[in-house]
């Protein structure tokens, strides 16, 4: 008899238990969460659809980059190197670098209708040092390497259209084949609208060598061209562009106030007052080089 009731009891007990397990896993609580748990899952799966912003295409406006600090103006430094006919650069094979005379005379004729002041190189570097305004519009012109043909064809458009040269002059080349001679050098520089500029004595790249070779292309050129002139020479101009530390210190050690590379740019700033901008010219509209 008492072994029943045991059994009894522990039968009823086993009993509540199964129906205890059964009622919370099927219990409407424990549904919701599961249910809850899916949503959530399935909300997170989605992606959601790009915002897509209207582009607004605005005027291009020429602004400095955040490279450019210090006392600045917008001077665009024109750079050319041959003026000729192009049928006459064929024949030379200067077609790379020059520009047919008779578009470098619509250039020019451009410059003086459009309101342009061709300045001197010297009076741009001035300014950046003294922190001091310049003309309305002002434009540098430069040409390089002294050919002949600055002096056939580029100088006489230059005196039509009273445009200001500067004419960037290796030295030890003048009187060479295809090179203009001192004669012509010393009439161009009585005439008052060409500026002569130191680019070395060989055309030597001054971003490398020896101290004393840079020294002495740097320093030969200025001597030469001063003592031809009888202007003072303290604007330099890199063969291909190029600068070194050594070259710089030989710059400011011999008195030059400012130097030009081919960097491309219009703004021009005393904090690279050594390292200068300048434009190159082809055979198209000034307007096509933002001017």
């Amino acid at each position: 008899m008492l072994k029943l009731r045991i059994g009894s009891v522990l039968f009823f007990v086993l009993f509540i238990i199964l129906v205890l397990e059964n009622f919370y896993i099927y219990s409407p609580k424990k549904i919701t969460r599961k249910n809850s748990v899916r949503r959530v899952v399935a909300s997170a799966n989605i992606i959601p659809t790009p915002t897509v912003t209207p582009t607004v295409i605005k005027k291009a406006e020429v602004t400095p980059t955040p490279a450019y600090y210090g006392f600045c103006l917008r001077v665009p430094v024109l750079m050319y190197h041959h003026v000729e006919p192009m049928a006459v650069a064929k024949e030379k094979g200067d077609t790379l670098f020059a520009v047919d005379s008779g578009i470098f005379e619509g250039q020019m004729a451009y410059l003086n209708s459009a309101g342009y002041t061709t300045i001197p190189a010297k009076q741009l570097i001035e300014a950046l040092r003294n922190h001091s305004g310049l003309p309305g519009k002002s434009v540098v012109v430069t040409l390089d390497d002294g050919y002949s043909d600055a002096y056939q064809y580029a100088y006489p458009i230059a005196q039509r259209y009273r445009i200001i040269l500067n004419l960037a002059i290796p030295t030890g080349l003048i009187s060479g084949e295809r090179y203009m001679n001192w004669g012509q050098i010393e009439e161009m520089s009585r005439s008052g609208i060409v500026n002569f500029i130191d680019h070395t004595w060989s055309h030597y790249s001054v971003n490398r060598g020896p101290l004393e070779k840079i020294k002495y292309e740097i320093e030969t050129a200025k001597t030469q061209l001063e003592q031809h002139t009888g202007q003072k020479i303290d604007v330099f101009v890199y063969p291909y562009g190029s600068s070194s530390p050594t070259s710089i210190n030989v710059l400011e050690q011999d008195g030059f106030i400012g130097a030009f590379s081919t960097i491309p740019g219009t703004y021009q700033c005393d904090s690279f007052i050594l390292n200068l901008h300048r434009t190159r010219v082809g055979n198209a509209p000034l307007s096509a080089y933002g001017l």
